[in-house]
C-alpha cells in the first residue's frame, strides 16, 4: 500500500475551457480564458491532492474482489485520490455568495482529479515496466457495493475518504480507479494482431 499526499498538480486552464466548452455549453473566449486562470491561481489555497493506492495479483484480486479482469492480464493497481474536502466547502460558499468562480469550480475539480490520477498512474507505470508489463487505462469504479469493498481494502481513510457503510456515497472531490498490468509481449501481440481502421472516404 502507497500514499502520497499533497503532490503537485499542474491544472491546465486549455482543458478546463475545453470541458466549460463541451459540458456547459459556455463560449470558448478570451475573458472565459482569463478567467478560468485566475480561478486556478485562487484554487492553490484549497486544492490538497492525495492518492493512496495498491498493485494485486490476479489471482488474489479475484478473491477479495469482483473486478473483472480480462484475458492475458496478471495484476491489477487499486487508486484512490483525492483533492481534498475543502474543495467542495469552497464550492459550497462560492454558490451561496453568488461567485462568479462557483461557474468554473466543477470543471477545476474534474481537470484535478484527473491530474492526480495521472500522477499515480505514472508511478505504477515506472514499476510496470519493471516486471515488463503496460498498464490499460483507468478503468472508473462506479458500482456502490465495488467502491465500498475496495474502500476498505485501500484504506482510503488514511488520505481522508470516509464512507458511511450504512449508506456509502463516493464524495465528490475524490476517485476511484483500477488499471490492469498485461504482460508487455502479450499487450503489443494483441495489438499486432488488431486490424487497422479505415480513414472515412
Amino acid at each position: 500500500m502507497t500514499k502520497i499526499k499533497n503532490f503537485r498538480i499542474h491544472l491546465r486552464a486549455r482543458e478546463i475551457v475545453r470541458w466549460l466548452k463541451n459540458n456547459r455549453r459556455m463560449a470558448a473566449t478570451p475573458e472565459m480564458q482569463l478567467a478560468v486562470e485566475s480561478a486556478i491561481e485562487k484554487s492553490k489555497a484549497f486544492l490538497h491532492p492525495a492518492a493512496v493506492y495498491t498493485t494485486l495479483t490476479r489471482a488474489t484480486a479475484e478473491k477479495a474482489t469482483s473486478i473483472a479482469f480480462p484475458d492475458h492480464s496478471v495484476a491489477a493497481s487499486i487508486i484512490a485520490v483525492t483533492i481534498g474536502p475543502l474543495f467542495d466547502s469552497e464550492q459550497t460558499a462560492a454558490l451561496q455568495n453568488d461567485d462568479p468562480r462557483a461557474q468554473f469550480l466543477d470543471a477545476l475539480k474534474e481537470e484535478g482529479l484527473q491530474q492526480s490520477i495521472h500522477f499515480a498512474v505514472r508511478l505504477l507505470q515506472e514499476q510496470a515496466k519493471e516486471e515488463e508489463c503496460e498498464l490499460s487505462s483507468p478503468v472508473l469504479a462506479e458500482d456502490v457495493a465495488l467502491l465500498s469493498s475496495l474502500t476498505t481494502l485501500l484504506g482510503s481513510q488514511r488520505i481522508g475518504i470516509q464512507l458511511n457503510p450504512a449508506q456509502p456515497e463516493w464524495p465528490s472531490h475524490a476517485r476511484l480507479v483500477w488499471t490492469y498490468w498485461t504482460p508487455a509481449r502479450r499487450a503489443a501481440s494483441r495489438k499486432s494482431d488488431a486490424k487497422p481502421v479505415k480513414a472515412a472516404a
